[in-house]
């Protein structure tokens, strides 16, 4: 069941890195409007971290360092983009965020398998 767990929890940042790779303009647009610098650097770092953080969760193997690189990439992420708790959408994105780090959160705190 863990093993089902964890391949469950990083099925967003899955998906999430093949559609940067189709969306990777926009993505960089979206990132450049909310004025950060090096928004292509910072797509790609993203994609990095997710993939990274997304193999070793679901790996077992140094799950605690892949979950710590994916909230690394996700606080900011819902900081930036969904810390409007007023809009409606925005709401149940940064709800969804926050679930997905509790998930993570428990399996930084688990043993390692």
């Amino acid at each position: 069941m863990n093993r089902i767990a964890r391949v469950l929890l990083c099925l967003v940042f899955i998906n999430a890195v093949i559609g940067k790779f189709g969306g990777f303009a926009d993505t960089a647009g979206a990132i450049a409007a909310k004025g950060l610098p090096l928004a292509p650097a910072l797509v790609v770092a993203s994609m990095l971290l997710m993939a990274a953080g997304s193999a070793l969760v679901m790996s077992g193997w140094r799950s605690r360092l892949g979950a710590v690189l994916l909230l690394i990439f996700l606080i900011p992420t819902t900081l930036l983009f969904h810390g409007n708790a007023g809009d409606g959408a925005e709401r149940i994105q940064l709800l969804k965020n926050l679930s997905i780090m509790a998930g993570l959160l428990l399996v930084i705190e688990q043993d390692d398998a």
